[in-house]
């Protein structure tokens, strides 16, 4: 049987040592431990401001950058797209400020802008399936077209008989009643109402998300559209930003990324996909230049770019 002075010894040894830690803890070991949180966190002050030192001269590096390729622009794509016509199609949701610049580069470039038409939302939905496929009826019976499709796949051949063609045609009142079903329709909108067909195609990207299968059906449709305008022009290029990963979404892609995914369309229609930046709208007219020189290149950063910049042509 253990005695009460076993339990009496016990207590104490107790005490004692709670009284060693106390002792230990609001002395020398209080201190270090003191001492080295306080240098840690003062290392971790000192990193921070130098890392924010280095964003804020990157920063200032890359402004004066896009401010160059700005001033120079002009001189860069001067008279390289002469003789030709160019329309921009826009894709839902691409970026305003980078549509109203590749408008503006045209023009510099020597090329007749023909004009804009953006693509509406309904345009992709899978939910509008037959209300496209009844204007795209309406629309192909206005410009006289005689075919058997139907559905998406007419109304590719309508926009892509409305805004490109390697031919002379002009505007007419069959092809702008054509363009007023689409309008009318909620597909498209158009910058002008007489739209005269053009040479070159100037596609802008923007992002889409979703399911994987959604983002691939999309993926697909772009790719349909694009290879089209290829087919009637004399150069297409797709030009965008960087992609930014939709928030709560499985999968996030754009219509440069679709273009380089499939050898069929990156064989036929040239990428920019930096054409946000100070320099990107005159890589995109070099981009045509080069592909009217039967050089069909991918240019910038992003996965599937076979160069950063175009080759420049005396």
């Amino acid at each position: 049987m253990i005695d009460f002075r076993y339990h009496l010894v016990s207590i104490i040894s107790v005490f004692l040592a709670l009284a060693v830690g106390i002792v230990l803890g609001a002395g020398p070991l209080q201190a270090n431990l003191g001492n080295q949180l306080s240098d840690q966190v003062a290392a971790l002050r000192t990193e921070k401001q130098s890392l924010n030192e280095k964003l804020t001269t990157s920063e200032k590096i890359v402004d004066a950058s896009d401010e160059y390729a700005t001033a120079v622009q002009q001189r860069v794509v001067k008279a390289r797209l002469s003789g030709h016509r160019a329309v921009v199609v826009v894709l839902p949701s691409a970026d305003g400020t980078m549509t109203t610049n590749l408008e503006g580069v045209v023009t510099q470039s020597g090329s007749a802008l023909t004009g804009t038409v953006t693509l509406s939302p309904d345009w992709f939905d899978p939910s509008q399936s037959a209300d496209r496929d009844q204007a795209a009826k309406e629309a192909a019976s206005a410009l006289g077209i005689d075919t058997s499709a139907s559905g998406d796949v007419l109304l590719v051949q309508v926009l892509t008989d409305l805004t490109v063609s390697t031919g002379n045609t002009g505007s007419s009142p069959q092809r702008s009643a054509a363009l007023k079903v689409l309008v009318d329709a909620g597909l498209v909108d158009s910058s002008v109402a007489d739209l005269a067909p053009a040479d070159l195609a100037i596609v802008v990207s923007a992002d889409y998300a979703g399911t994987e299968s959604a983002v691939t059906a999309r993926s697909d449709a772009v790719r349909a559209l694009v290879t089209s305008f290829a087919g009637s022009t004399r150069a297409t290029v797709v030009a965008g930003g960087e992609t930014v990963a939709a928030a709560g979404q499985p999968m996030t892609s754009n219509a440069v990324q679709a273009v380089r995914e499939k050898s069929e369309t990156a064989e036929i229609v040239a990428t920019v996909d930096h054409a946000r930046a100070g320099d990107g709208p005159a890589i995109v007219v070099l981009a045509i230049e080069n592909v009217l020189d039967e050089r069909v290149g991918h240019y910038g950063v992003a996965t599937g770019a076979t160069a950063t910049v175009p080759r420049v042509l005396p």
